[in-house]
């Protein structure tokens, strides 16, 4: 048997093991945001809502990739040798590459989040664009602002 072979076979079944459990916690909304464990980016890590979206939309890649690499460690330990090899790396591979692609999906979901503390809607004033600077009282209106009505 292949002490490579076995090496990378049992780094494909901690990665999937991690992979997995972030997925299937991310699917069920159970992953608190946090900085060590998920798709830690800015722009996921901007609200909880980002943060749950990101996961929501890539859990499904992220067990995918899972499920990947604990059949690639299955097969690059029960062939050994060359054979066993070539499973666990192209297995590793084509995990990493599905976990990439799943979680640049998670990022683009959770970009489309609108940032309501950024926005003229709910983050404060009436609640609508339309009505944005109507709430204002007429001390605080500005010469710009101000309408003189004839």
């Amino acid at each position: 048997m292949n002490s490579v072979a076995v090496g990378i076979s049992v780094a494909d079944f901690v990665l999937a093991v991690a992979f997995g459990v972030t997925g299937v916690l991310g699917l069920m909304r159970r992953l608190p945001r946090n900085r060590f464990v998920g798709i830690r980016t800015p722009v996921t890590l901007r609200s909880d809502e980002t943060f749950a979206v990101a996961h929501v939309v890539a859990g499904p890649g992220l067990v995918g990739g899972a499920v990947i690499l604990a059949l690639a460690g299955v097969i690059g330990i029960g062939s050994g040798g060359g054979v066993g090899l070539a499973f666990a790396l192209v297995g590793l591979v084509a995990a990493l590459v599905i976990l990439g692609a799943a979680s640049s999906f998670g990022l683009r979901a959770a970009a489309r989040v609108p940032d309501w503390e950024e926005s003229c809607g709910t983050g404060g004033g009436c609640g609508s664009c339309a009505l944005q600077g109507a709430c204002s009282t007429p001390d605080s209106a500005t010469p710009d602002s101000a309408t003189t009505v004839s």
